[in-house]
């Protein structure tokens, strides 16, 4: 048996560390490493996977973001060549592309095939197919920037909880991004309890524990459960362990593609004269905490920040922009509780009955730490 290589920290002494690679200049898909992007069906995780391939092989941009140039690797287990041939086609007339300038852009199609790159074996061990020696040779010629694999259900036929093929299977595609100097993204699905929970998870906690940097792709969901603009997507960053995680990235689906669409924050357009427009009108009525109540205070707050949240109007009646206005007021309300600009109180109505009212109050640090950044 060969004796273990190991190497003396002192070899590094006086040599200043290279920097952290990344193939995005906002640092979410470290170079050498694997990411994993999930997102349940049809939230458009293959097109912004499809988008950041363009953008890296005709040297432009992926969501406004400096990206590295060079040739991707992009294998399709999920879309046929129709459908990537629309997909490239629409994301190119949005985006002013001329896709002749993609060429280093490689599309493997693997749709209706066994794209399987590894097996469990005897023994709980993983062993690799022809599809993963076929896979590297091709990295080795083409010697990509990035590897996208769509999807993760697709390439991986092993139990996704048992921990230790889930690690297993990592390394592998570890090992490939290490030999081959590119990174990898990894495409997959969350569980149900991930959607519900907002993790976007699925499976072994292995996955989340094994791969470098983990996004996930969701739509935007309202508080009662609706989805106020099915054009809206949010990215968000879930672990990063070679950079901080940063804000959401607010996405819209528009002409094909995303585009970038930052939600506007609930306090962008409240200023203080309206919460002491608020506190005085919570003062001098009775305005009731029940959403239910035709004397709802988030109705006063929608008339003093002129918001149209579909008064006397039902949920399934409600167009989408008054779905979001009234969300809006919901965090607001709820902003100014917890900082006591406002309060709740019970106390008995005409008909003997106690109900919840809303009060004018005072914020512990004054009235600007009510309207948050």
């Amino acid at each position: 048996m060969p004796p273990l290589a190991s190497f003396s920290a002192a070899i590094y002494a006086g040599i200043a560390p290279p920097p952290r690679a990344f193939v995005d200049g906002a640092s979410l898909i470290p170079c050498r490493n694997i990411t994993l992007l999930s997102g349940d069906g049809s939230t458009g995780k293959s097109l912004l996977a499809l988008q950041l391939a363009v953008a890296i092989a005709a040297e432009t941009t992926w969501l406004g973001i400096a990206v590295a140039c060079g040739p991707v690797v992009y294998m399709s287990a999920e879309e046929d060549r129709t459908e990537i041939h629309n997909r490239l086609y629409e994301i190119s007339v949005a985006d002013d592309i001329d896709l002749a300038n993609a060429a280093n852009l490689e599309i493997v199609y693997m749709v209706g095939q066994d794209a399987t790159l590894a097996n469990e074996a005897p023994g709980g061990k993983l062993k690799t197919t022809r599809l993963f020696e076929q896979l590297d040779a091709k990295l080795r010629e083409i010697e990509p920037v990035l590897l996208i694999l769509d999807n993760l259900a697709d390439i991986f036929s092993g139990n996704e909880n048992n921990r230790s093929l889930v690690k297993h299977f990592v390394g592998l595609l570890r090992g490939l991004a290490i030999d081959h100097d590119c990174a990898i993204l990894l495409l997959g699905h969350p569980s149900l309890s991930g959607m519900s929970s907002g993790t976007g998870m699925s499976g072994s906690t292995a996955w989340s524990n094994s791969v470098r940097s983990r996004l996930y792709l969701r739509r935007v969901i309202a508080g009662d459960g609706s989805e106020a603009d099915e054009t809206q997507r949010i990215l968000e960053v879930k672990k990063i362990n070679y950079g901080p995680k940063g804000q959401p990235y607010g996405l819209r689906w528009r002409d094909g593609r995303f585009v970038r669409a930052d939600p506007p924050k609930p306090f962008d357009d409240v200023s203080v004269a309206d919460l002491e427009r608020v506190q005085q009108a919570f003062a001098t009525h009775d305005y009731r905490a029940s959403e239910q109540s035709p004397d709802w205070g988030g109705y006063a707050v929608a008339d003093i920040l002129d918001l149209d949240v579909g008064r006397n109007i039902g949920r399934a009646e409600r167009a989408a922009e008054q779905n979001r206005a009234r969300a809006k007021v919901r965090t607001i309300l709820a902003t100014w509780l917890r900082n006591k600009a406002i309060s709740i109180v019970k106390r008995r109505t005409d008909q003997r009955e106690m109900k919840e009212f809303y009060e004018a109050g005072r914020s512990e640090g004054g009235d600007d730490d009510a309207l948050p950044n």
